[in-house]
């Protein structure tokens, strides 16, 4: 397999005075090897991200390095699902080709849900529990709470 194939994904989280909504249309493909680096992120031994596939604006934001880091994390949680679709030599490499989401309504941890919920939907295993509430002192307009203990 060389082409990705392409799925899109809706996250969206209401608790609280205001909620995180996340699109995204990531792809995947397996592959019979690679190497770390040239844009190429490892995830596990055979489970890689490549970072350069993202479309430019308006087409898809930007990510910063850190929410890279979270959209990364959430497909490290389930890699133990992702691995079953890689053979014996071969990896598999996640592409995230385009991502929209508002800067106003956002917390960090929306990029690890949103990646662990496009996996959950692209690669057919229960979509993990993943505990939310909205804390109003967590700030003046208040925050999230996420808890990936159960992932």
């Amino acid at each position: 397999m060389c082409e990705y194939i392409w799925k899109s994904s809706k996250y969206k989280l209401l608790k609280g005075r205001w909620g995180i909504a996340v699109w995204l249309e990531a792809g995947y493909k397996i592959v019979s090897g690679i190497e770390a680096g040239n844009g190429y992120i490892q995830l596990t031994d055979n489970i890689f991200f490549h970072s350069h596939s993202m479309l430019s604006y308006p087409e898809s934001q930007k990510l910063t390095e850190e929410e890279l880091v979270y959209f990364c994390n959430g497909l490290r949680l389930v890699s133990k699902y992702l691995g079953e679709w890689v053979g014996d030599g071969s990896c598999l490499v996640i592409a995230l080709k385009s991502i929209h989401f508002s800067d106003c309504y956002l917390q960090i941890e929306g990029f690890t849900a949103s990646a662990i919920q496009w996996a959950s939907e692209t690669f057919g295993f229960p979509m993990p529990d993943i505990k939310t509430y909205f804390d109003r002192k967590k700030s003046n307009y208040g925050g999230y709470v996420f808890d990936f203990s159960s992932v």
